[in-house]
């Protein structure tokens, strides 16, 4: 009889393997959308800047 961490369903993640399994689904996303011509890679960069100056900005605030 399996043990209930045997089970990959049930299996605990690290948070490394929650970053990386991240990292490639963002990478795949935004490797379809800039294939498929629905944003250029300057939009992309763009609001990648965007987002970290308002993040930043709101860590500054805190």
């Amino acid at each position: 009889m399996a043990e209930k961490g045997d089970d990959p369903q049930t299996k605990a993640l690290t948070w490394d393997e929650v970053s990386y399994s991240n990292m490639i689904q963002h990478e795949a996303l935004i490797s379809l959308l800039l294939e498929k011509g629905v944003i250029t890679e300057e939009e992309y960069l763009d609001k990648v800047r965007q987002v970290t100056r308002e993040l930043q900005d709101r860590q500054a605030g805190q």
